[in-house]
């Protein structure tokens, strides 16, 4: 039951939310407010800090694992024979002119878990070089469409209103949204061409453009920038090629910035194959570009939780650190030793799928299995087909209570939170220009959801404090 004072904040809460642009489409078209939570999840200051510390470092090896086209294709290659989407994506690297510059704008998702005791205790033996010593729990790393910048802000604003009409604790401050515009326009104006545009890649039928929309007006409003929004049909219909620059409606486009791409369903026509080839073929820089989004694949980060790979790419100061936040990654075929003994990964899962995640290569949100759905799929599955998934270990994070606020509707409800932090990196070549940690998205959902994903309805935005 709430209170009367829980129940005016509530109705203020919505209300602002929505004059300060936290909006999003319903699938009937309907406008409502994104979904938030009015109860900040408290972090340690030392989490906190080895989160911020870590995304440098998480955003050069990205950098260093996106110039190993060899490494990417050797673990990619093989998965591409049952997956058309990747094999897609592979073949897109004969239409791309490799660019000097990049551009990568990420973010980095963990849990804080529940019991890192008997977290470690569940462990098997072959997650032998995964240490335990961290609270962080890493979740998986977005180098493509890494979303919410505006929202996020957005809220940090609402929180921090209430926070000082004494209805709300005081959060950790949070704006992400102007060190991403920032370097929208570095990369526009590094590209060289005076009225050059930023394109926004787009999906049909966004509904969360309202986060999108927040990042082009601020990037007009400071650096009067244009960004023209185009869905990849689009870009096939309406661009063209002018001496290797991308042109739409009569300018040069400097800077690509993909919120679609990253699914089977954004390239259901030729015509958007068409689109993204376009964009390849040009000069344009891209966020991300080609094999910075294939370095994001599930496969290239449970190949990364092994020592010996993971070494060849960061120091062994960074790798030990790196290696306390992961989870245990296999493939379905790997053999690891277990209670029962030594059995195939997909066996041991198909015997205790509550311990797992079974992932495809996919991002966006409703795309993995859990549970009972897992050995199911797994039983559904061709032999051929194993390499395109990955095993991960379920994450058992920590909950809290937390008011979710959907639809003007408000519910407290036991819950977890995922962390995520925003890292911006310039390189040329390779060679890391500059690099810096830009700010924080928390996605607070109810514990007994799998999902993570705002939009797709899973999950509320929420702030931190500190505990």
């Amino acid at each position: 039951m709430q209170t009367q004072v829980q129940k005016v904040t509530i109705e203020n809460a919505i209300e602002k939310a929505k004059l300060y642009g936290m909006l999003k489409y319903l699938p009937d078209g309907q406008l409502t407010h994104a979904p938030f939570s009015l109860s900040p999840y408290a972090i340690s200051a030392d989490s906190l800090l080895e989160m911020t510390e870590l995304t440098s470092h998480f955003s050069e090896l990205m950098i260093r694992v996106s110039q190993d086209w060899s490494f990417l294709e050797q673990h990619l290659s093989p998965i591409s024979k049952t997956d058309p989407f990747l094999k897609m994506l592979l073949d897109l690297r004969g239409q791309e002119v490799t660019q000097s510059k990049q551009l990568l704008v990420q973010r980095n998702d963990f849990f804080l878990l529940k019991d890192k005791v008997s977290n470690s205790a569940q462990r098997s033996s072959s997650s032998v070089g995964l240490s335990s010593a961290s609270a962080l729990r890493q979740v998986e790393l977005n180098t493509v469409s890494a979303s919410f910048p505006f929202l996020i802000t957005q809220l940090a604003r609402l929180h921090q209103n209430l926070n000082e009409h004494n209805m709300l604790e005081q959060i950790v401050s949070n704006n992400p949204l102007v060190p991403v515009v920032d370097a929208f326009a570095k990369a526009v104006q590094d590209y060289g061409s005076t009225d050059a545009v930023m394109l926004l890649v787009s999906q049909p039928n966004e509904t969360n453009r309202f986060d999108q929309l927040g990042l082009e007006q601020l990037l007009w409003e400071k650096y009067k920038i244009q960004t023209v929004r185009k869905t990849l049909t689009e870009i096939y219909e309406n661009g063209s090629l002018r001496e290797g620059h991308l042109v739409l409606e009569g300018k040069k486009v400097a800077l690509t910035y993909y919120r679609a791409g990253y699914t089977p369903d954004d390239f259901r026509s030729s015509e958007a194959l068409k689109g993204r080839q376009l964009i390849e073929a040009s000069s344009t820089i891209q966020i991300p570009d080609l094999p910075m989004q294939l370095a994001g694949m599930k496969k290239i980060q449970q190949v990364l939780t092994r020592p010996e790979i993971l070494s060849a790419f960061v120091s062994k100061e960074i790798s030990q650190r790196f290696l306390k936040t992961f989870a245990a990654m296999h493939s379905l075929d790997e053999i690891i030793e277990t209670p029962d003994g030594a059995l195939r990964a997909s066996a041991w899962a198909a015997k205790n799928p509550d311990k797992y995640v079974l992932k495809p290569q996919r991002e966006g949100g409703g795309n993995n299995y859990f549970g009972k759905d897992i050995p199911i799929k797994l039983a559904d599955m061709q032999p051929e087909e194993q390499d395109a998934y990955v095993l991960m270990e379920k994450i058992e994070a920590e909950t809290h209570p937390a008011i979710l606020v959907v639809n003007g509707y408000a519910e407290t409800l036991t819950s977890v939170s995922e962390v995520g932090r925003y890292g911006i990196c310039f390189a040329e070549n390779g060679v890391v220009e500059s690099n810096e940690d830009v700010g924080y998205l928390v996605r607070t959902k109810a514990e007994n959801v799998n999902e993570g994903g705002v939009c797709a309805g899973f999950a509320c935005l929420n702030s931190l404090t500190k505990a």
